[in-house]
């Protein structure tokens, strides 16, 4: 579903270079330190070549899967191959899957299928864009709802985050799945979680 212009930017580092600096990553990588303080192996699915796997550097497991561009480097192992028939061979402690599912013809089996691979999973898709806004998206608008029956269930924890100055397109919900579905994220979390260093 995804078009070679998209590979080409995918391997050019065009895609993540027009991408790297938007505000729902930073949630993501938020959420992660909390939820995932104490992972020792991730697989994301669906990296299109983007590097961001390499911020979660306390998980000494890391893993790309894609359909046509995993990425790849010397701390993040790249695994090209469809997802519903792919042997990963074992359960990963979290699973991501970022900016997917919209892309996705069939996205109810492919969501559940994410909830196999690791007992925490993070989801994101575009909150309520307009139908085509964006031509390779099938299945907007994406709602909470639309997303639940997809997944097959309510979500632990979600939020939405909205990009500054965009309109129609600036929305994207975030959900944390569990395994344990009333698991709830709370302060002592917070207090456990991986705190990022920053430059003074």
């Amino acid at each position: 579903m995804v078009s070679r212009k998209s590979h080409a930017a995918y391997r050019s580092g065009k895609y993540w270079a027009e991408r790297s600096d938007l505000l729902y990553y930073r949630y993501v990588d938020y959420v992660m330190r909390v939820a995932a303080a104490e992972a020792r192996s991730v697989v994301d699915v669906g990296t299109g070549g983007c590097p961001y796997l390499e911020w979660f550097d306390w998980i000494p497991e890391r893993v790309s899967f894609d359909l046509a561009e995993p990425y790849r480097s010397p701390t993040v192992t790249g695994i090209a191959g469809e997802l519903l028939t792919h042997e990963f061979g074992r359960r990963f402690d979290v699973c991501t899957c970022l900016q997917v599912l919209e892309h996705v013809p069939e996205p109810e089996p492919f969501a559940r299928r994410l909830l196999e691979l690791a007992p925490l999973v993070i989801v994101s898709v575009p909150h309520r864009w307009p139908e085509k806004a964006v031509r390779t998206h099938i299945h907007d608008p994406v709602t909470a709802g639309k997303l639940e029956g997809w997944m097959g269930r309510k979500p632990n924890w979600s939020m939405v985050v909205t990009e500054p100055f965009r309109v129609n397109t600036g929305s994207r919900l975030i959900a944390l799945y569990h395994e344990d579905a009333e698991r709830r994220f709370g302060k002592t979390d917070v207090r456990a979680r991986r705190v990022r260093d920053r430059a003074v």
